[in-house]
């Protein structure tokens, strides 16, 4: 297992500079490449970071909506995987939240994959984006997923921006 001394070593600074940063120390700045060299550095290594906190910030406000919508999973060749339908949550310009998942399949593809998010009516009618998923959560009602989104046009972010 690898350790923070290993981790200060590999990229030649304090291991308290390490330690600070693995575990979000009040009062502790650092410049956000610094962070992110030693989160890299970290996971390179080996170093277990599933227990650590970490700052997240959205990089665009999140709105509020229920809206339904489609959804077709592919894997990471492209190949179709699934399709069903779930309820948009929130909506910003870099991702949402999906709940009210109803996939035929009943499950989600363990190998890499990507959703692609369309609705029968409204903004998103004849349109798919692109959105690979970063977090499940398992709630009282069922699974939500939320997507980031991938390779967005101009024409998609204005549909969108129709949404937020």
């Amino acid at each position: 297992m690898t350790t923070q001394v290993e981790i200060a070593r590999h990229l030649r600074i304090d291991v308290s500079s390490v330690n600070k940063i693995l575990h979000q120390a009040k009062g502790s700045t650092f410049r956000k490449e610094t962070v992110d060299k030693v989160f890299r550095a970290a996971r390179k290594l080996g170093y277990d970071v599933s227990g650590l906190k970490r700052e997240h910030r959205r990089r665009h406000e999140r709105n509020s909506t229920e809206m339904a919508v489609e959804l077709r999973i592919y894997l990471e060749n492209g190949s179709h995987f699934d399709r069903g339908t779930a309820v948009l949550r929130n909506v910003s310009l870099s991702g949402a939240l999906f709940g009210a998942l109803d996939l035929s399949r009943k499950a989600l593809p363990v190998q890499a994959h990507w959703f692609g998010i369309g609705a029968p009516e409204g903004p998103l009618k004849d349109v798919e984006i692109a959105g690979r998923p970063v977090r499940l959560v398992h709630t009282r009602e069922g699974i939500e997923i939320a997507l980031e989104f991938q390779g967005l046009g101009d024409a998609e972010l204005n549909l969108l921006q129709k949404i937020v």
